[in-house]
């Protein structure tokens, strides 16, 4: 990898870990809690339009391009590509939080996989608590990858 490879890559993290990030912080912010006043069974229904319509493609896209090119990254300062010193901190550590929130979505995922049918009141008020409990965790490392993916940006700007 050339060091102009090793830069687009790290942008192209930085890009997609705010997409992700930005896309977390609203579900947990704003979906979440107006979700908790509604009926369990309308989540249920809205989540199969939505997360298992279009959302089947778009988030997985978002979590393992951001996840990808972090790890990407942090291989590129590794080599020495990059900018090893001051740029080793914040790329292995939004490698590690982008791996971590990617890795916990499968703790996540098959609470609402398992709403594709429609299920009884009890097996979608399940669904809906384990789904957003692990999602909350996976959120809270997706959101943060961002800024400290921001760091590592801002660092290889300066170093210019």
């Amino acid at each position: 990898m050339t060091p102009q490879t090793g830069r687009a890559v790290l942008i192209l993290a930085s890009g997609f870990a705010g997409l992700l990030a930005g896309a977390s912080a609203d579900r947990y912010l704003v979906q979440v809690p107006a979700w908790q006043h509604l009926d369990v069974m309308t989540w249920a229904e809205h989540s199969r339009h939505a997360d298992l319509g279009n959302g089947r493609f778009w988030y997985p896209l978002l979590a393992f391009a951001a996840t990808g090119f972090s790890i990407a990254a942090a291989l590129a300062v590794r080599q020495h590509v990059l900018i090893a010193g001051r740029l080793a901190v914040p790329s292995y550590m939004a490698a590690l939080f982008e791996l971590l929130g990617l890795s916990i979505t499968v703790f996540a995922a098959p609470n609402l996989i398992r709403l594709r049918r429609h299920q009884d009141l009890a097996t979608t008020e399940r669904s809906f608590r384990l789904f957003h409990r692990w999602g909350v965790l996976r959120a809270a490392f997706q959101v943060s990858a961002f800024p400290i993916s921001l760091w590592a940006v801002w660092i290889l700007v300066r170093a210019r």
